[in-house]
């Protein structure tokens, strides 16, 4: 994400409160090197999405991922008031937690529909309580934004063996809404490694190298869409969110499962 230059535009830490990039937990910077990775540090093997984005961090969550609503609503506030200064276009949020009831009562759902009222794509996990129906994480119960499954690609390159990861929550909503919208891979994604980082040492056997990591979840899959998202927005920068939504579902590849497991199929 530095090499050969720095593509982090900014970092706000609503946890600790400092100014330069860290990350104590090592989740976000698996999740930005799936959506950004360029493969500096493998000769280009472990390649993100769009590994020429830019990013801004926004640190939410604590050293072992866990934090308050109201510090994600505080920093899906601060992309909204910043989103000119950095040209914010997508916010990608491998984050979630049970819903309660409606989106309608949720105020980060409520956060999401403004950022996306901002133009600013929302792209959200669906959450790894699977394979039970009714399971959608939230934000990514809200009807408008992109909610993403896992899909799982078998260890090939080839998507028509492709299946849906047990874990990856299914809908409907509690508002009887389809979701996920879509399933992107998410078994055995590998990603930016943070040496020393909680995940680290948590997955210590899951390493690839000294610079690598691989996980599953839906906190994969989620950045490979936001990836693509933002593949679309520099061909056609003028595209809404609802745009945007609208050319990744159509062009989805079927996978077989109904709607309220896979959406409308593979990325």
């Amino acid at each position: 994400l530095t090499q050969p230059t720095n593509r982090i535009l900014a970092f706000k830490d609503l946890v600790g409160g400092l100014t330069e990039p860290y990350d104590d937990n090592g989740h976000g910077t698996h999740v930005a090197g799936c959506a950004a990775g360029n493969g500096y540090a493998s000769g280009g093997r472990y390649k993100g999405a769009a590994p020429q984005a830019r990013l801004v961090g926004v640190k939410v969550l604590d050293k072992i991922g866990a934090g308050n609503l109201s510090d994600v609503i505080a920093g899906i506030k601060w992309c909204i008031d910043n989103r000119e200064r950095y040209n914010i276009r997508i916010i990608s949020l491998s984050l979630g937690s049970p819903p309660s009831g409606s989106y309608r009562d949720d105020p980060v759902c409520r956060v999401v529909e403004e950022a996306w009222n901002h133009g600013i794509t929302v792209v959200a996990a669906a959450g790894n309580s699977g394979p039970e129906a009714g399971t959608i994480s939230s934000p990514g119960n809200h009807p408008r934004i992109i909610t993403v499954g896992a899909s799982d690609d078998n260890g090939t390159q080839y998507p028509g063996d492709d299946t849906i990861a047990s874990f990856s929550s299914r809908g409907p909503t509690a508002d009887g809404v389809e979701k996920p919208d879509l399933v992107a891979p998410g078994v055995d994604i590998t990603s930016l490694r943070v040496p020393g980082s909680y995940l680290d040492k948590m997955s210590a056997d899951n390493g690839a190298g000294t610079q690598y990591l691989t996980l599953s979840g839906t906190s994969m899959s989620t950045p490979l869409v936001s990836g693509v998202a933002a593949l679309i927005l520099t061909a056609h920068p003028e595209l809404t969110p609802d745009q945007v939504k609208q050319r990744l579902l159509s062009t989805a590849r079927d996978l077989g499962y109904s709607p309220n497991v896979q959406g409308k199929g593979l990325v």
